[in-house]
């Protein structure tokens, strides 16, 4: 995907891009080119269809979720904007080119995750329904009903209401599958799609996660699953179950299991499923611990007990290696890991792997792989030396018009002695003879971590760019350090975080003299938002504060965000117990406002149900209410994070020009207009 900021377009286009010959980078060949106006508003001359009828159809379709049907044909889906229906479209390699998209399945609603398995001849795939329902025909007809209600009410009786940024509807994501022809150049299916797990459980009502892996011979899926319940908000366990792809049964493997589940998957002849596991029903950070299931003989082991680390992402070597990405020190790395003994080998140490799969007929993974300085690319990494090779460049125009400053790597000494390491960005053209603002970058989760990764968010290079040394630390809470620096942060979120931020800070100023302590900035989201308005109170050291979807107040946090096992293990508890009620009261901004001073940029949105609205809100009226400097930036159509290209660029003029004026030598402590310089801005 890609925004055009001179047209006002966003693009979805599907290319196939050749693995080459490791020696240049092959073009891309374009199969589906979409475009539309991504204004919220056009007008209505900016929705006129294309001329001629070739152009019509090549942007059309809107295209996502790419699957090979065949090594020369490619499948891909289309949602109707006005219908909701999703279709499945294949493409045909015909030496020359790409053949013109071609409809294979129809769904009457919105389907996701689209996978095919080629033994079976079966496309899987996600779709929401109601309970009790048998076809997707039958969800669509009360879809239909539903729009035509006269009332718009939506009633509750259990938590959870929302979740993220949308409102719990009554219907519930589960996988279908559907049998296609075996003939190419007929491939439409041979019965209707069947919901394979919606006999399976708790009166069918099992929530699938996005996440599912169809069994080699294509006969099971396994997949990711929370059992509905009245904890439903306050529990995070989860469960991986192996339905058989005719629908006839679904069952937990891990029924014992205590934590939240995710990333199964079958060994290569399908016979053992590898996952992961936390321990901790309650806590969304815990430690992920992987487990092997033997299907034939229904027993489990544990792989590399001792390992204290967290892995996310898992697939098969060969049969006793697996492979883990998982987050260290500040990097997304991928490792080796010998099934019986444990043994953990890196394979990847630099910058950041995110998605993985398996090169076929070779002993090669491709990744995207990204970081700071470089955006995402796709390489192929070899499994047995972890030699990379870079396989596209989808944004060469960077190298030659934007300088990307190469992050440092920094420690210092924390809250009892502990290490605290992150990563330090200079602007362009610096010259260590002269002095510089600092933009300090406190991360979110909280636990998470700043990672040596391409992101569109919070990406530290934008700060340097516009003339900050950038700094971003991972303080107690962080992920990657070990399972107890994650857990450090419990029941203190304002204590040992905050002292670690401030002392390296001191030490940060005290070794590098071209940072101007007279020109400090701290920004932060979420978390990271919540530390902004402790720091608002506990320290004068900074001349502007930047408040992304941040907590004002612990308690009514408590009552109004969707996930409340969060709070409840932060905090050690729920408010309305006596006890737990004092460490929330100890932690909250609130209670501290009358000693807020910083001029503080405020931003949130409507749709984020994880902090709401009103705590942004909250923040800006305490703030101007005292006659502090503040500034209110409100997003109605974005949740937790901006996503949409034009909000991400008011979004960061907004940042950057608060955080400029603020710092600027010749207006220190005063309000003036907003000067930065933006690189590349012709670009889109």
């Amino acid at each position: 995907t890609r925004y055009s900021i001179e047209e006002k377009r966003q693009f979805s286009q599907l290319v196939v891009q050749a693995l080459g010959d490791h020696l240049q980078i092959d073009s891309p060949a374009m199969v589906v080119d979409f475009f539309k106006d991504a204004r919220p508003n056009p007008p209505s001359s900016a929705s006129a269809t294309p001329e001629s009828e070739d152009a019509a159809s090549k942007h059309r379709l809107e295209p996502s979720q790419p699957v090979w049907l065949s090594s020369e044909e490619l499948g891909f889906v289309a949602t109707d904007a006005k219908t909701h229906q999703s279709t499945v479209y294949s493409v045909h390699n015909t030496g020359k080119h790409w053949s013109k998209p071609r409809a294979v399945f129809t769904a009457p609603v919105p389907i996701s995750s689209v996978q095919y398995n080629a033994v079976s001849n079966t496309l899987v795939f996600i779709a929401s329904v109601y309970n009790g329902t048998t076809t997707l025909d039958e969800t669509a007809e009360l879809d239909v009903a539903d729009q035509e209600r006269d009332d718009t009410a939506q009633v509750f009786d259990e938590l959870w209401v929302r979740h993220w940024d949308s409102f719990v509807m009554p219907k519930l994501p589960q996988i279908h599958a559907v049998q296609l022809r075996s003939h190419s150049s007929n491939t439409k299916p041979k019965h209707k799609p069947k919901n394979i797990i919606k006999d399976s459980d708790v009166d069918g009502r099992l929530e699938a996660a996005d996440s599912f892996v169809i069994s080699p011979n294509g006969q099971h899926v396994v997949f990711v699953a929370k059992r509905p319940g009245r904890d439903y908000a306050w529990r995070t366990t989860s469960y991986v179950y192996v339905a058989d792809i005719d629908g006839s049964s679904a069952s937990p493997i891990n029924d014992n299991g205590r934590g939240a589940s995710s990333s199964p998957v079958f060994s290569s002849d399908g016979s053992r499923i590898a996952y992961v596991q936390m321990a901790s029903p309650t806590y969304e950070a815990d430690r992920n611990q992987i487990h092997i299931y033997s299907v034939g003989d229904k027993t489990t082991i544990d792989v590399a007990v001792n390992w204290d680390r967290s892995p996310s992402d898992l697939l098969w070597a060969d049969d006793n290696t697996l492979l883990a990405a998982y987050n260290e020190y500040g990097r997304n790395k991928l490792a080796k890991i010998d099934i019986a003994s444990g043994t953990v080998t890196p394979v990847v140490e630099e910058h950041s792997v995110g998605s993985m799969q398996h090169v076929p007929h070779s002993n090669e993974l491709l990744i995207s792989y990204s970081a700071l300085d470089s955006p995402t690319d796709l390489y192929k990494v070899s499994i047995d030396n972890g030699n990379i090779k870079r396989v596209t460049q989808l944004n060469p125009q960077l190298g030659s018009s934007v300088f990307l400053s190469a992050p440092e790597d920094v420690v210092f000494e924390g809250a009892e002695g502990s290490s605290i390491h992150g990563f330090l960005l200079r602007p362009p053209n610096f010259d260590a003879s002269q002095t510089y603002p600092l933009a300090y970058v406190i991360h979110g989760g909280p636990q998470g971590s700043f990672t040596d990764a391409w992101s569109t968010r919070w990406n530290l290079n934008i700060f340097a760019a516009a003339g900050f040394v950038t700094v971003a630390l991972d303080f107690e809470g962080s992920t990657g350090y070990g399972q107890n620096f994650t857990d450090a942060i419990r029941n203190q979120w304002g204590g040992k975080p905050f002292e670690s931020l401030m002392k390296s800070l001191d030490q940060l100023l005290d070794s590098h003299p071209y940072i101007d302590r007279n020109r400090l900035t701290a920004l932060g989201a979420s978390y990271g938002g919540y530390q902004i308005n402790w720091i608002n109170a506990h320290s004068t050291a900074f001349k502007a504060l930047v408040n992304h979807d941040g907590m004002f107040s612990t308690v009514s946090t408590y009552y109004s965000t969707d996930e409340l096992y969060f709070p409840e293990t932060e905090f050690e508890g729920v408010p309305f117990d006596e006890q737990a009620r004092q460490n929330y009261e100890k932690w909250s901004p609130e209670r501290n406002v009358h000693k807020w001073k910083t001029p503080t940029l405020v931003i949130h949105s409507e749709k984020d149900y994880r902090l709401v609205v009103s705590e942004g809100l909250s923040t800006f009226t305490a703030l101007r209410r005292q006659g502090v400097p503040a500034r209110f930036v409100y997003f109605p159509d974005e949740n937790h994070w901006v996503l949409k290209p034009a909000n991400s660029l008011r979004w960061h003029r907004e940042v950057l020009g608060w955080i400029t004026q603020w710092t600027r030598k010749d207006t220190i402590g005063e309000s003036q207009s907003q000067k930065f310089v933006v690189q590349g801005e012709h670009l889109n």
